[in-house]
């Protein structure tokens, strides 16, 4: 029981790349999409609840998550590159998140995804995307995504400068001058 979290994170960073053999929006992408959703949803609520949170876990967790998110947009990128200006969008925040990541690693020796609340917005904005898709006109999704996401890079990015040890429950940049 001790290890329920970890294993439906570990399971998250297993089964994610599933989802890019699958058709995307068919049932069985949708059926292994949601479990995906919903294990990312209850990891970090159980290790807290069952008080079994450790630096392992959040470790494992940003792993888990990098894996899913990278899954479901790998997944619908073919629907998302109809333009040339949305390849350069995302090309410019994958630049940004792979800076601050190579930063992060130069100056603290670890990966150093951060749980900032709008990296958790992309995170979870990413998570519902085929849903939002069905639901609202494609370009208004793309671009509250790329908005959010580009901002979230930024601030990522401009923590990992600012911060003089790394706290991967870091919540927002106005956090780096209290």
């Amino acid at each position: 029981m001790k290890q329920l979290p970890n294993i439906l994170t570990t399971s998250r960073l297993i089964l994610s790349p599933l989802l890019l053999f699958l058709q995307p929006m068919s049932g069985w992408f949708w059926l292994l999409y949601s479990y995906c959703f919903l294990s990312d949803l209850v990891d970090g609520l159980l290790a807290r609840r069952m008080k079994l949170t450790s630096e392992f876990g959040a470790l494992l967790d940003s792993f888990a998550d990098v894996s899913f998110f990278l899954s479901v947009f790998l997944s619908l990128l073919p629907r998302l590159l109809e333009t040339q200006a949305i390849m350069v969008w995302i090309l410019v925040i994958a630049i940004i998140r792979f800076v601050s990541y190579l930063i992060g690693y130069v100056k603290y020796r670890s990966f150093s995804s951060l749980h900032t609340w709008l990296n958790k917005a992309v995170g979870f904005l990413l998570c519902i995307f085929p849903l939002l898709l069905i639901m609202f006109h494609e370009k208004i999704v793309i671009l509250i995504l790329g908005i959010i996401a580009t901002i979230s890079a930024f601030e990522e990015l401009l923590i990992t400068i600012l911060s003089k040890k790394l706290d991967r429950n870091q919540k927002s940049i106005i956090e780096s001058f209290n």
